[in-house]
């Protein structure tokens, strides 16, 4: 951990600002850390699947179920 009343001392120089919009922007010289991992990514990805698989089932399945009732005048 850094100390935080040694950061509040120092003053915050147009150069910090340009070079920290650049790497969230994308545009500095350093490779900018992925954010997102890949097993993440794919999890996810694979459990709505799922979850949209057992919805349509399920729908499918009450429709052939349910009941269909006719009232006829006489």
């Amino acid at each position: 951990m850094t100390d935080r009343s040694s950061e509040s001392d120092s003053q915050i120089t147009s150069d910090d600002l340009r070079e920290r919009f650049s790497r969230l922007t994308g545009e500095s010289d350093e490779t900018p850390a992925s954010i997102q991992r890949p097993g993440v990514v794919a999890g996810a990805v694979l459990v709505s699947g799922m979850l949209v698989i057992a919805f349509l089932f399920g729908r499918r399945l009450g429709r052939k179920r349910s009941t269909f009732v006719e009232i006829v005048r006489v």
